[in-house]
């Protein structure tokens, strides 16, 4: 939903949009031409008006100039300022998914996790409130962790963040919060920066945890066991993974320690390779060694934060100066365990003048940031080879590909260069430890992004045939790599056709599978208007788009494996 939040407040029919929470604190907020005045009266408003119809579970109101619409979730109430009264049945629609999603807690949980990575200060703390509910061992991972940030908190916000953080953490019923409040009193304990409020919080959420897992060793075994299953890390440690799955530095050794249930002697030799690893900058092998460690032993709190910094401290150190002065924005759009994790995340490689990078019509999700010299984006069309922009230090390429699910519609050959590749695989092993990686990259390459009338005009557009728009249904069956079907045949709606592909619109609740279609090979079943008469078609799908991000909508643009003849291609048009 934090992703939906963003992405949602980017479509040119809304305006704005506000999530507060069930107590009525702002949650989230993003209004286009608006003042941080303007939120702040915006936020009192709806609060109101909340409060005047005795806490609704959906409102529509009527302007002259839009429409709002209201609807309230399990977190809290969802506000959606709209300009086109068109969109709005598509916006109630995906309200409606939102909210029958959110009655999984679990969910609930990930969502404000997610927030909470992407706020500032004074929503942060809006945002811990809406975590008690859902306080576990989980939540307390989360929480100890933003307590180690406590030196970047701003001033002004700093003791209030932490006396919330502090007090949460007194409703985790878990050993990690007793650790993490007792690792931070200790921190604190030759210091005199501790107001007597913080001080008597932490005393009592150590007193009310305490109290808690006493109770909770005196249930009996059935009782245990149902408290076990609602704590992520108080459960039964799970078994540590085969060596062979981990493949670090003396795993056999550690595997046999562990055999002989000399566990502390295993983590001490993890946190050995720990160091090692980041100080030869193998920082694969360092992160593989933290996950064993946490799988071995969740309740190592002070190793496992050790560990992070250990990484962390390494990886900062390891950038390039001169690669921070090139992508000086970048780095002040991420956070600094984003930038640092996507630096070592990316593959640097030279190529000399000349040097073909990535051919047009290639599928390679690949994005490509410049360093040094310079890339020529060229277009293929019709035998002619045609420049359409010279690209410098500071900027990248790649981005429609590497963003959406398409082929490469222009070359990239190096005028003498030095990049970073960036894989599609390795940035969606990134998005899940940073939520919020992904759209903070797309809106700097949106930036940069320099108009494409060049490649228009060149006609580089890998469709060279005249596009024709088509109404109508189309059906399709996905084959594998022997031309077999796979599952049944599903639907689609034609958006245009030429002799040389076609383009249709499918329904997909979630875009990593419409995504999962790039590349593949479709045989198709086009209406020609003709009774009794469908017309056969393979093809491979070059691109994947969105259409309609509320509606979960996108496009499937598909090459056909054999043209279609004029008389095919008017059979289709006029049917």
């Amino acid at each position: 939903m934090s992703t939906f939040l963003g992405k949602l407040s980017k479509l040119d029919s809304v305006q704005e949009v506000t999530l507060l929470s069930n107590q009525r604190e702002l949650l989230f907020s993003a209004q286009k031409n608006s003042t941080t005045e303007n939120r702040g009266k915006s936020f009192l408003y709806w609060n109101t008006i909340i409060s005047e119809l005795k806490l609704p579970k959906t409102a529509e109101f009527a302007f002259s100039n839009g429409s709002y619409f209201l609807v309230h979730t399990r977190i809290g109430y969802l506000i959606l300022g709209i300009n086109d009264n068109k969109a709005l049945p598509k916006i109630k629609q995906a309200c409606t998914t939102i909210h029958t999603k959110l009655s999984n807690p679990t969910l609930c949980k990930r969502i404000l996790f997610n927030l909470l990575s992407q706020s500032d200060a004074p929503l942060k703390q809006n945002i811990i409130k809406e975590l008690v509910p859902y306080a576990d061992g989980e939540v307390a991972t989360v929480l100890t962790f933003l307590l180690r940030k406590e030196e970047g908190f701003p001033p002004d916000s700093k003791d209030d963040l932490l006396l919330l953080i502090c007090q949460t953490l007194g409703y985790c019923s878990s050993r990690v919060a007793i650790e993490a409040l007792e690792e931070f009193s200790k921190k604190h304990t030759a210091t005199t920066d501790f107001s007597p409020k913080l001080t008597e919080a932490i005393r009592l959420s150590k007193e009310q945890l305490e109290r808690l897992t006493d109770k909770k060793e005196t249930l009996p075994p059935e009782s245990q066991h149902d408290t076990a299953q609602k704590e992520v890390l108080t459960s039964p440690p799970k078994k540590s993974k085969p060596a062979a799955q981990i493949n670090v530095p003396q795993q056999q050794q550690i595997e046999s320690l562990l055999h002989q249930k000399k566990k502390s002697e295993a983590v001490a030799l993890i946190m050995r390779l720990i160091d090692s690893c980041a100080e030869k900058k193998q920082f694969d092998a360092a992160d593989r060694l933290r996950e064993w460690l946490i799988t071995i032993d969740s309740m190592a709190l002070t190793d496992i934060i050790h560990a992070a910094d250990v990484i962390d401290k390494a990886k900062q150190a390891a950038i390039n100066p001169e690669h921070l002065a090139v992508w000086k924005t970048l780095t002040e759009m991420l956070s600094s365990e984003e930038f640092s994790s996507l630096y070592h995340s990316m593959t640097l490689r030279s190529y000399a003048k000349g040097k073909t990078i990535v051919q047009q019509g290639s599928h390679a999700r690949t994005l490509l940031l410049i360093n040094k010299g310079h890339v020529q984006t060229q277009a293929i069309t019709q035998g002619m080879t045609i420049p359409l922009a010279a690209k410098g230090a500071g900027e990248v390429i790649g981005a429609v590909t590497f963003f959406e699910a398409s082929v490469w519609t222009m070359r990239a050959r190096s005028l003498g260069c030095e990049l970073f590749l960036l894989s599609r695989t390795k940035f969606d092993a990134l998005k899940e430890q940073f939520p919020s990686l992904e759209p903070k990259l797309s809106d700097f390459c949106l930036s940069l992004r320099s108009p494409e009338t060049n490649q228009k005009k060149a006609g580089s557009n890998r469709r060279q045939f005249q596009r024709k728009k088509v109404p109508g249904r189309i059906g399709f069956v996905v084959l594998d790599t022997n031309g077999n079907t796979i599952g049944n045949e599903a639907q689609g709606n034609l958006i245009d056709i030429s002799t040389g592909g076609v383009a249709f619109s499918i329904h997909s609740s979630q875009k990593k599978n419409a995504a999962g279609l790039f590349g593949r090979q479709l045989r198709l079943s086009i209406n020609t208007g003709i009774a009794s008469q469908v017309l056969i078609r393979k093809g491979t799908v070059q691109a994947v788009r969105d259409v309609d991000l509320i509606g979960n909508e996108y496009s499937l643009h598909l090459e056909f494996s054999k043209q279609l003849s004029s008389t095919e291609l008017q059979q289709v048009v006029h049917s």
